[in-house]
């Protein structure tokens, strides 16, 4: 009862941050000016997958596959061992002989896809020229990002075990501030207008000024 009380408090302690940190996405993404040409090819992959997953079919096993692998890959980064990997069409399991907050929250933070996208291309580029073709990474790359996005909104719909053990309320703050850090840092690498290194800063001195007010607030009475 102590522990749950606890993660609820952290949660409530939380919610300042994401209202800071959403703040200082708007700031970034409302300062893109114009679409250069890497910036339309992620565009182009975003509106791809959204439209083969609303129009074709979501690829739900696909989903379950990747997010089974990274619990499992947080699991052995954690030091774990992993006992058990189930994939079925609409959920799966894994079973380690530990769990920790990261490997319970890993799928919702890490967009597996995406990094394995861009493994792959990394790998190509030993054989081949890629940079030729390196709107198609950018595709990829938008294609996958939007899989990880969507798939993580529709499945939090839901109430999901993951969460229970860090807390559902501190766990949806930690997954909305790496989610909006993760596209901030995306776009970032494209965009000159985005500054990944002043969107952290700015997202900080915004919760401090928010927990600041809060406790002026409360203790001025």
């Amino acid at each position: 009862m102590i522990a749950k009380a606890l993660r609820l408090a952290a949660g409530i302690l939380l919610l300042p941050v994401d209202l800071a940190y959403g703040i200082a996405f708007y700031r970034q993404m409302a300062a893109i000016q114009r679409l250069q040409a890497p910036e339309v090819s992620l565009l182009l992959g975003v509106t791809g997958y959204l439209a083969f997953h609303v129009l074709v079919a979501a690829p739900t096993r696909a989903y379950v596959f990747g997010h089974e692998l990274t619990h499992a890959a947080a699991a052995w980064l954690s030091g774990g061992q992993v006992k058990g990997f189930k994939v079925g069409a609409k959920k799966g399991s894994v079973t380690t002989n530990r769990v920790t907050a990261f490997i319970a929250l890993a799928p919702y933070l890490i967009p597996v896809f995406s990094l394995i996208w861009a493994l792959l291309w990394a790998a190509a580029g030993f054989f081949w020229n890629t940079g030729r073709v390196s709107s198609w990474f950018f595709v990829g790359l938008g294609a996958t990002l939007a899989f990880h996005l969507v798939f993580t909104v529709n499945v939090l719909k839901e109430k999901q075990s993951d969460l229970e053990g860090v807390g559902p309320l501190l766990a949806l703050g930690l997954i909305l501030w790496a989610n909006l850090t993760l596209v901030v840092g995306v776009i970032g690498l494209m965009v000159p207008e985005v500054h990944f290194v002043p969107y952290l800063t700015d997202g900080f001195h915004r919760a401090q000024g928010l927990y600041q007010a809060i406790f002026h607030q409360l203790f001025s009475l």
